[in-house]
C-alpha cells in the first residue's frame, strides 16, 4: 500500500509540478469555478501586501476545475503539522470524511471564525456549526429552472417533493459533470424521503449535464423541462420568457463552501480569514453563493429559505461516504432508466 507521500508524489508527477509541501501552506483553497479568478485576484493582493510588510504568505489555489490535483490524498494525513493552516473547500468532500474529522476536527485542531453578523437567512437554516469547528462562509444553492414549453400542461414544481411525482418522468435534468453532482440536492432528498426518494428522482431523470450548459439561454438543446442547477447559473444568464427560475418553497438545497482554520492561525492569518468572512461577499459575482454575512443578491425572493441537511445529520453519518453512495446509486439508476421525453 502506498504511503501518503508516495500518493502525493504520484499525483504531482501525473499532472502538476512545483507544488508546495502541504505543511508549508498558510492556505489551500478550492473555490467555486465561476468566482475562482476573482477570488484569486483578491487573495493575491493580500499576499503582495503581506510580502511588502515582511511577512510573506504561502497560498495555493488549484486553478483547473477538473484537473489533476496533487492534494487529493491530503485527507489521509495523520500529522497535524503536515496540514495547511487554513483549508478551504467545497461540498461534502474529503474534509468531512469520518477519519479526517476524528483525527483533526473533533480533536479541536480547528476553530470557526465568523463574520461580525450572520445573515438571518443562514441563522434560520442553522448554517453555523454549533461546535465551532467548520466555518461555512458561503453556499452553493441548488434551485429549479423550468422550460415551460417542454413541460407543457404539467404544473410547475414548487417543492423538492414535487420532483418525485411520476408525472415528471423524463423531465428532470440533474446537475452533474465527471465525478461532481448536486450533492446537497441528493442529500436532502435522502434525508427526507430515504433511498426510495432518490430512486423516484432518478426514475424521473432525463440525464445529467454540466451547470454551465443548463444555464445556457433558452436551456440545452436536448433536455427535459426541469433543471436542478446552482442559483449562479440560473440567474447570471439572460433567459427568454418561457424559462422560469423557481426558488423551491421548502428552500434551496445548500451545499457548503467552507474553511477549517487552525487555532494557531490567528492572529497572523487574520487578513486571509477576513477575506472569507467579509471580503468574499464584496465580490459581486460571489453573492449568488449566499455569503454567510451577506450581502445577498437583490433579486433573491423575499420568501427565500435554505434547506440545509443539518449538523446533526453530518455528525451522525460519515457524510462523505453517504454522498459518494448517493451519487453512485443515482448515476446507476439514471443509466438504467429509459428516457421517456
Amino acid at each position: 500500500m502506498k504511503t501518503l507521500d508516495q500518493l502525493m508524489a504520484s499525483v504531482i508527477a501525473s499532472g502538476q509540478q512545483d507544488t508546495p509541501d502541504s505543511g508549508d501552506l498558510d492556505l489551500l483553497l478550492y473555490s467555486p469555478c465561476p468566482v475562482k479568478l476573482a477570488v484569486k485576484d483578491r487573495l493575491d493582493a493580500i499576499v503582495l501586501e503581506s510580502e511588502a510588510a515582511g511577512d510573506p504568505l504561502n497560498i495555493h489555489i488549484p486553478m483547473g476545475c477538473t484537473s489533476v490535483d496533487p492534494f487529493d490524498p491530503l485527507y489521509l494525513e495523520t500529522d497535524p503539522d503536515r496540514l495547511p493552516d487554513i483549508i478551504a473547500s467545497i461540498g461534502f468532500g474529503d474534509f468531512f470524511r469520518k477519519g479526517f474529522a476524528e483525527r483533526f476536527v473533533n480533536t479541536g485542531l480547528f476553530e470557526a471564525v465568523l463574520p461580525e453578523s450572520v445573515h438571518p437567512l443562514h441563522k434560520e437554516a442553522g448554517i453555523v456549526d454549533p461546535e465551532g469547528r467548520y466555518t461555512v462562509y458561503s453556499l452553493t444553492p441548488y434551485i429549479f429552472m423550468v422550460d415551460t414549453t417542454r413541460l407543457g400542461d404539467l404544473p410547475l414544481p414548487r417543492r423538492w417533493e414535487d420532483l418525485l411525482h411520476p408525472r415528471y418522468r423524463g423531465q428532470i435534468n440533474m446537475c452533474g459533470d465527471g465525478d461532481d453532482m448536486a450533492d446537497a440536492a441528493l442529500m436532502c432528498i435522502y434525508k427526507e424521503f430515504g433511498m426510495e426518494g432518490v430512486e423516484k428522482l432518478a426514475a424521473n431523470a432525463h440525464g445529467l449535464m454540466h451547470s454551465s450548459h443548463m444555464g445556457k439561454s433558452g436551456g440545452a438543446s436536448k433536455a427535459g423541462g426541469i433543471y436542478i442547477l446552482p442559483y449562479f447559473f440560473a440567474e447570471t444568464s439572460q433567459q427568454p420568457e418561457h424559462m422560469r427560475v423557481i426558488w423551491p418553497e421548502d428552500g434551496t438545497a445548500a451545499s457548503p463552501i467552507y474553511f477549517l482554520a487552525k487555532r494557531t492561525a490567528r492572529p497572523r492569518l487574520d487578513k486571509l480569514l477576513d477575506f472569507f468572512t467579509r471580503g468574499f461577499g464584496q465580490i459581486q459575482s460571489a453573492r449568488w453563493f449566499l455569503p454567510l454575512g451577506g450581502p445577498l443578491p437583490e433579486s433573491l425572493p423575499a420568501e427565500a429559505r435554505i434547506k440545509w441537511v443539518g449538523w446533526d445529520f453530518i455528525r451522525r453519518h460519515d457524510v462523505t461516504a453517504v454522498r459518494d453512495e448517493l451519487n453512485s446509486t443515482f448515476r446507476r439508476l439514471v443509466k438504467e432508466t429509459p428516457c421517456d421525453s
